[in-house]
């Protein structure tokens, strides 16, 4: 990846198939990540993919994304992670006055 690359692709530019694919594989190359995910980045991911969708729709998509989460590491018999109880947190409908702790 040129320098001119590197620098369009930091600020947010898509690189070219071939670049992408190369970046990926060495991505894939480095192991697992040594910090869990950023729930905000995952959050903001999420309102992105969700940009043709209404509001109500992409919060919909995010609880959905979530339960599946869970669910998912529940079939395998682990505890769900941190990040996945945040972000099920950060799905949550909000409290109404009436709802008792």
């Amino acid at each position: 990846m040129s320098p001119n690359g590197v620098r369009d692709f930091v600020q947010g530019a898509m690189p070219r198939g071939a670049t992408r694919l190369k970046v990926e594989r060495w991505l894939v190359s480095q192991g697992r990540i040594a910090r869990p995910p950023n729930v905000g980045q995952f959050v903001r991911l999420l309102n992105e993919l969700a940009g043709d969708l209404s509001p109500t729709q992409a919060v919909q998509m995010g609880r959905h994304l979530a339960a599946l989460l869970v669910e998912s590491y529940e079939e395998r018999r682990l505890a769900p992670p941190p990040w996945v109880r945040q972000l099920v947190r950060y799905y949550e409908p909000p409290r109404t006055a009436g709802d008792v702790a």
